[in-house]
């Protein structure tokens, strides 16, 4: 059960982590102020937001971060509160969702925009760890 606790905490913590950054990255571009996040030419917020690769059918990446991170850490409480771990075998499944769409963001980064925003790194690493921590939960076998 401590295990199991633990590893809720931590994704629940993980996904608050991203919530943040989520908050931070859409402040950034809603004030279009990346000074934060410039640290070259290339390894900029700004340079990726003036881009204009920054929507997905009209709507800005920043919400869908704004409703991912929440949406996990969300599920993470009532998963936790349930049965104390973040095991549930849909979890990893879920997350990968995330991941998968990090990837076309990644392809966007390296071979279309040519710069990269580690404001948005950050989050696909948060996402990366929270899928990490519930399949570890999975392959553990203390899902509910």
């Amino acid at each position: 059960m401590a295990g199991r606790q633990r590893l809720g905490s931590l994704f629940v913590g993980l996904a608050v982590i991203g919530t943040l950054l989520a908050f931070y990255h859409a402040y950034g571009e809603v004030t279009e102020n990346f000074s934060g996040c410039t640290l070259s030419s290339s390894v900029s917020c700004g340079a990726v937001f003036e881009s204009g690769y920054t929507s997905l059918f009209g709507v800005p990446f920043y919400v869908l971060g704004l409703i991912w991170f929440p949406a996990m850490a969300a599920t993470g409480l009532i998963l936790v509160r349930r049965g104390g771990g973040v095991g549930a075998p849909f979890m990893p499944l879920l997350l990968m969702v995330g991941n998968v769409f990090t990837v076309y963001l990644w392809y966007l980064e390296i071979f279309v925009i040519r710069a990269y925003c580690p404001v948005c790194i950050s989050m696909y690493v948060v996402n990366y760890l929270m899928t990490a921590v519930a399949a570890l939960d999975v392959s553990r076998g203390t899902g509910i």
